[in-house]
Order: structure tokens, then sequence, then C-alpha cells
């Protein structure tokens, strides 16, 4: 398998907000998000439930219409583009791959019908059914068969061939195994790797597992309370400052009791903290 290479910016996120009304009451779902996705780049938004990874994913798909802020998108500025113009990019520039994986496929298809499905005539060069079906690994004795005679995880591999047959340059996933577990998590993952791997996609991906994170050798984006809280890369965890603070991340609060009292002064160059507990015991 190749290694992608990141290029250019792929995705902007400037000041994201997304507010809905819950019973008569406003509620911040995102909260000023930026966020900026390279070229070939594999993202991992995690959190717990009612974070906002899955609402900023909709955002993103243009699913949804922030409150505000300005989201661009494999050269697509959503907000400026009409509900036609968007329909056409998620059919050629970018994919959406549901959760429910029955909302990507139709059951009394076969798997080849369902990849084939509803690709208007001024696609059909861009079509190779079987070399899309080749990348996500899914058997050629399987191809046949109604996809409601299949595995969860066969049926999960021919929506992500589905998604990716037109060559997207984005692939937005929401939780892609969170149906799974075992082996069928491990071959949807690889899936993911080679359709980055192959043809180059970027992949922005929600899970609640951070196994799958690390599976995919994803760059982590933890999002809590609508707010990005952190963001993981290359071995390196980098904080945001916010208007509440800064939050410390999970390994450096591990390494203190609930209660301890710490300070938190400059290290020796400008880019460096040490936090201190009170009593003594500094942690990088």
């Amino acid at each position: 398998m190749t290694v992608m290479e990141h290029g250019r910016p792929i995705v902007s996120v400037e000041g994201l907000v997304q507010i809905y009304s819950v019973e008569g009451h406003d509620v911040a779902a995102l909260s000023g998000v930026n966020l900026t996705v390279q070229e070939g780049e594999i993202v991992a938004l995690v959190g717990p439930s009612g974070a906002g990874k899955s609402t900023l994913l909709s955002v993103l798909a243009g699913l949804t219409t922030p409150s505000a802020g300005r989201v661009r998108l494999a050269g697509h500025e959503l907000s400026a583009t009409g509900a036609g113009r968007l329909d056409q990019a998620r059919a050629t520039d970018f994919a959406v791959l549901l959760q429910d994986v029955s909302k990507n496929l139709l059951p009394y298809l076969t798997v080849r019908q369902n990849v084939e499905l509803g690709w208007p005539d001024r696609l059909r060069d861009r079509i190779d059914v079987d070399a899309a079906l080749d990348i996500v690994g899914l058997e050629p004795e399987l191809r046949p068969q109604p996809v409601q005679s299949i595995s969860a995880a066969a049926r999960q591999l021919t929506a992500i061939a589905a998604t990716i047959v037109t060559k997207p340059s984005v692939l937005l996933a929401d939780e892609p195994t969170s149906s799974l577990a075992g082996p069928a998590v491990r071959a949807v993952t690889d899936a993911v790797l080679r359709v980055n791997a192959e043809l180059g996609t970027t992949v922005i991906a929600v899970t609640h597992d951070l196994d799958v994170a690390t599976a995919l050798d994803a760059r982590v984006i933890t999002i809590r309370d609508g707010r990005i809280r952190m963001d993981a890369r290359g071995g390196n965890t980098h904080v945001m400052v916010r208007d509440d603070g800064i939050p410390l991340p999970d390994d450096i609060l591990g390494q203190f009791p609930n209660g301890t009292a710490v300070s938190i002064r400059p290290g020796e160059d400008a880019d460096t903290f040490i936090v201190r507990r009170t009593n003594g015991g500094d942690r990088a």
C-alpha cells in the first residue's frame, strides 16, 4: 500500500456555528469550529454522543445548512451552492456514507446492481464497478448476490464501493463500523485505507471508537460540547485555546488524581509549557 502525501487544503471550515431549537430553547451543536484538512488526509472525528461530530459531518456533506460560518469542500463553497449543484457535487466530487447501511443500499438488488444504481449517463465513463469492489475487497462470488443475503460486513463494503465508484475527492463517512465487531471492523478499516491509498481520496470519518481511528492511522480531532478540543497527528496532540480556557490532553490529566492542585508555567522555549503538581512533580 502506498503512503499518501498530503497536498493543498481540500476542506476549510471557518467560524462554523450550528444552532437548533429544542423545546423553545436554542442549543448550540457547533460553536465556532475552525478546521482545515489537506488533500489525502484521513481524519477521524471522535467524541461522546451529542458532542457535535455527526452534525459537523452533516454540514460538510451539505445536508445541513449552518447557522453561521463558511465551509469550502472539494472546490465548492457550500453556502453559495444551490441544492441542484450540491446533488451533482455529491455524485462526483465528494461522497457521503450514511451511518445506517440500509439508507445506502437497496436490499433486494444485487451487490453489483447497488453499485451501478442511479448513475446518469454522463457519469458512465467514470464507473468501473469491479474496480470499486476490488478496492474494498469484496469477493467476486458475492457480487451477483442480493444485498439482503450477505453479511453485515459485506453490506458495508458494498456501500463503500457504491460511494467511491466515481472516484470522489472526499469521502465523508458517519460511523462506518458502528454495527460491526472483530474482523468485520478490520475489513472496513482496511477498505477505507485502500480507498485513500489507491484513489487518493481524502477521508473524514466520524467514530466513537479510538481503536478505529488508530486502525485508520488517522489524524484525530476530538470534539466536545460543539467545539474542537484536541487535534492529534503524527504522535503530537494539539489543544485549542478557547475563551473558557485551555483543555489539557487526557494523557496528562490521567497522571494526576482528581482534586490534585497543579500550576502551569512556560517551559524553556516559547512553545512549551510545564504542568506541575503544587507539591512537586513536573509533567511535560
